[in-house]
């Protein structure tokens, strides 16, 4: 029987979690019932559930984009851009974010090492590696699909050439990334602590260079995979408008000198009907090269980046002002 897909994201996120936490509270019991189901483990689970269903849709998303740079380019491989799982990857991926983590944080003391979950917490940077590697791997992806040899629609039927696609492929893929620093970045803000009986204990968390440092790593490496990949898509948009603009233009310029020449040389009289035919000649050129002008420079609509930009920039930096503004506060 096979299992639905929901059932897999939640035994992937949950069971792993709970069984490594439940080892660690043999070894450092928890404070009361509140402290064993609402803790560490229980966030990280929401986001392990989180990252599976986004491989799951980065996936999908790159096998429908697949399927479109099919149809504009036969020649191109039928897999082309399908995202490789390959284990050994993810690995080497996870071994960078431990190595990372131990930089920017240190080791953990041995006495600290089920108190503080580092088995749920090793976990959790398994599962996320698994889902930077589909997210980097899906924009280097694109980044490659930009240099085949396209059959580009023409400027006259879009303004993007058909390559809107691969722009609006990133921006949902950089979208769906930019959740994971947003939510850390507010999550870091406070530490709950709950009782049964009790309650909630909100605690508001100092300020930490590393948080920041990691914080600010995550927003700047988002930002990167969204720009670069695109790069070559922008390289085909601009060969494309100056190839336009390359016969347009010396025939501009030459109905401009044909008209300076005959305003010169020909009797009024006998000009007019001449001017008037290269005119309509000169403005049929101009609305051509106006209309090539128009070919975006980027296969996406810029408000919509300037709108991602700032939900992935400012929710950190609002985060960061508000641990300042509340440790101000608490001071005075």
């Amino acid at each position: 029987m096979r299992l639905p897909f929901w059932l897999w994201a939640i035994i992937i996120g949950f069971v792993p979690t709970r069984l490594l936490a439940t080892i660690d509270y043999l070894f450092v019991p928890p404070r009361g019932p509140g402290g064993y189901l609402l803790d560490t483990a229980l966030i990280l689970s929401i986001f392990l559930v989180y990252f599976v269903y986004a491989i799951r849709f980065i996936s999908n998303r790159m096998e429908r984009l697949n399927e479109y740079v099919i149809q504009m380019s036969p020649d191109a491989p039928v897999d082309g851009l399908r995202i490789p799982f390959r284990l050994a990857n993810i690995l080497a991926v996870w071994v960078v974010l431990l190595l990372a983590i131990t930089f920017l944080f240190g080791f953990p003391s041995p006495t600290a090492v089920f108190s503080e979950h580092i088995a749920v917490i090793a976990y959790f940077f398994l599962i996320l590696a698994s889902f930077l590697w589909v997210y980097s791997y899906s924009m280097y992806t694109i980044h490659r699909a930009g240099k085949l040899p396209l059959r580009l629609k023409p400027f006259t039927e879009d303004r993007t050439l058909g390559l809107k696609p691969f722009g609006t492929a990133s921006l949902k893929l950089a979208s769906i990334y930019a959740v994971f620093p947003i939510t850390l970045t507010f999550l870091e803000l406070v530490n709950l602590e709950v009782e049964i009986p009790g309650g909630v204990t909100i605690i508001f968390a100092p300020i930490r260079l590393t948080d920041m440092i990691f914080g600010v790593g995550l927003v700047l490496a988002g930002v990167a995979l969204f720009f670069l990949p695109l790069l070559s898509i922008r390289k085909r948009l601009q060969e494309a408008k100056r190839q336009e603009l390359s016969w347009v233009t010396p025939r501009y310029t030459t109905i401009i000198k044909r008209l300076k020449d005959q305003i010169s040389k020909t009797p009024s009289e006998d000009r007019v009907d001449q001017t008037q035919a290269l005119a309509d000649e000169l403005t049929m050129v101009r609305q051509i090269q106006q209309d090539i002008q128009k070919i975006q420079s980027w296969p996406f609509d810029l408000g919509v980046v300037s709108r991602l930009a700032t939900v992935l920039v400012i929710p950190p930096i609002l985060g960061v002002l508000a641990r300042i503004l509340i440790l101000v506060f608490l001071h005075l």
